[in-house]
């Protein structure tokens, strides 16, 4: 069993393996990523009166992404946590765009987003083999997976 599987185990004994959070969990914390990251964000992430969820948009930039997260899922604007992970569409991430996607992500969220525990985020490059043999209308669209806390006790 991994070191992180066995973290995530050990930290949230009732996740199941299962589940789209602990799979995305293990993804994010892959060896795959670009940003390599670190284990005490799922320790922060990771805690009592949490309920969690992963939300997943699609768009023609990383900040096309932000906007439809932000559009589409208004109620992660009452996230207290929040690990996301770029898709990069085959080829050379451009890591300015990426930049520009945080920044904006970060001008939408003011509000809640400084006290979010943790707020971290990577990126991961798609092969030709998956732009190869995804759908027409998603070929070379970048994407955004958001492994979000929410507060139980609301």
């Amino acid at each position: 069993m991994s070191e992180i599987k066995k973290l995530i185990k050990r930290l949230s004994p009732l996740l199941d393996e299962d589940s789209e959070v602990f799979r995305e969990l293990m993804t994010f914390f892959s060896a795959n990523a670009k940003i390599e990251m670190h284990w005490d964000d799922l320790t922060k992430f990771l805690k009592d009166n949490r309920t969690y969820q992963v939300v997943r948009v699609s768009g023609n930039s990383y900040k096309d992404c932000v906007y439809a997260l932000v559009d589409n899922y208004p109620e992660m604007l009452e996230s207290i946590g929040m690990l996301r992970y770029y898709k990069a569409p085959a080829g050379h991430i451009k890591w300015e765009e990426v930049e520009a996607a945080e920044i904006a992500m970060g001008n939408e969220l003011t509000m809640n987003a400084y006290g979010w525990e943790p707020d971290a985020w990577t990126i991961f490059e798609n092969n030709a083999l998956e732009e190869a043999s995804a759908p027409e209308d998603k070929k070379g669209d970048h994407s955004l997976v958001a492994i979000v806390a929410l507060d139980s006790l609301l």
